[in-house]
Order: C-alpha cells, then sequence, then structure tokens
C-alpha cells in the first residue's frame, strides 16, 4: 500500500513504546539475559539488541533454531525480569510530555502500537507518567504478523477510527518504520536506538532531532 506523498495533514498519530515513548530499550533487552543464562545460553546484550523493534517471538525463534528449549511461561519470565529491572529507573525523552500536551490540546487523535505485551506497555506508560495520553494501546499480541508487517499499526488507526493514509507512526527501529510505509503511513523516525542514515533508509520519511519537531511535521 503506496503512501501519498503530497504532504497532507496528519489526523492520527500512532507511537511506538520502547525506544520511542520511554528509553526502556537497555531494560527490555537486558532482561533477556538472565533468562537465557538459566538455560545454559550466555548471550551479550548487543545480542538482544540486534532484534530491536521485533517481538519476543523472534528472540524465542532464534535461539530455539541454535536448540533452546524454552517453557510455555517464558515470556512472562521474561517480563517479570523487566519489570525488576526497570521498575523506579525508566525515563521518557526530553520534551515527550510537552508535545503530548500540545497534541492533546489540538484533538490530536493518539495511540501506542507495540512489540512489547499489553501489561509491559502499560507498566512502562504508567513508569513514566504517560498512560493517560494514550487511553488506545494495541500489542503484537492482537495480530496475526507483527512489525515488520503492517497489521499492527492497522490495528491502531482502526481503532482511532481513521484511515491509514491519514496516520503517521513514530518508530526508533527498522521493523517498524518498515511496517508503518507497507500500511501506508507517514513514517517518522526517532533516532534513539539507531542514527538517522539506518532510519532513513528503513523508509523514515523524517527524523526528528528533538521531540520539539514533531508537531511541525504533521501539516
Amino acid at each position: 500500500m503506496a503512501r501519498d506523498e503530497g504532504g497532507s495533514a496528519v489526523r492520527g498519530l500512532i507511537f511506538d513504546c520502547d525506544g520511542v515513548l520511554v528509553d526502556s530499550e537497555p531494560f527490555s533487552c537486558g532482561a533477556w539475559l538472565p533468562v537465557l543464562l538459566r538455560r545454559g545460553i550466555e548471550a551479550e546484550l548487543s545480542d538482544i539488541q540486534a532484534f530491536i523493534g521485533r517481538s519476543d517471538q523472534a528472540v524465542l525463534e532464534h535461539y530455539r533454531g541454535r536448540g533452546a528449549q524454552f517453557p510455555p511461561d517464558i515470556l512472562e519470565e521474561r517480563e517479570q525480569e523487566y519489570f525488576a529491572l526497570a521498575r523506579g529507573k525508566l525515563q521518557s525523552f526530553a520534551g515527550l510530555r510537552e508535545v503530548l500536551e500540545e497534541l492533546r490540546g489540538r484533538g490530536m487523535p493518539l495511540a501506542v502500537a507495540s512489540s512489547g505485551s499489553p501489561a509491559k506497555v502499560r507498566f512502562s506508560l504508567v513508569e513514566v507518567g504517560l498512560l493517560e495520553f494514550f487511553p488506545i494501546r494495541c500489542s503484537a499480541a492482537e495480530v496475526a504478523r507483527a512489525k515488520p508487517a503492517p497489521d499492527l499499526f492497522l490495528l491502531a488507526a482502526r481503532l482511532l477510527g481513521m484511515a491509514p493514509e491519514t496516520c503517521a507512526v513514530v518508530e526508533d527501529a527498522v521493523p517498524g518504520l518498515r511496517a508503518a510505509r507497507a500500511a501506508g503511513m507517514k513514517a517518522i523516525g526517532y533516532p534513539s536506538s539507531h542514527p538517522e542514515a539506518v532510519l532513513r533508509a528503513a523508509g523514515a520519511e523524517v527524523v526528528l532531532g528533538a521531540y520539539g519537531e514533531l508537531p511541525g511535521q504533521l501539516g
């Protein structure tokens, strides 16, 4: 689905969560390390960072491909590790709250669409005090295909009551930007996980230098 590049005004805005609304990637990736170590897998943080923007299932599939076996509750175990690591330490990004208040004042519909679980998304937003801005929260658990497929962003647009081509997505990761473009949405990069060149190569039409620039990119 190709998006009209004519620069029409954005009517709905969808945010990824990790690395976009909350500075959580070190905790999110780091939570895998003790879980894997308990199964005899000595992973480095960089090994897990390679999966930024993809679902937890992608991590499991990678290690299953190397012969690892995991119990049915492995993702719950990893989530509890994340909660323990991030609780009381999680932060958002400079200028974001002010931008969200401005957009809410404009009447801009907002949603979160994350590869994380519903519980993880809610926990993260509560920790940084941003839950109030996002009554609409979508998780990869609710769709058949995770990013880079467009399913998650299409679900968010549907819940916002917006046509996909009228929405924009703020993403820090390559799979998410590709998913936004596949959904026909304006792809806005936030360089918390990758440099600008990587985000543009993944399809970002705009890469923010700071969150204060975001309102001006919405038309």
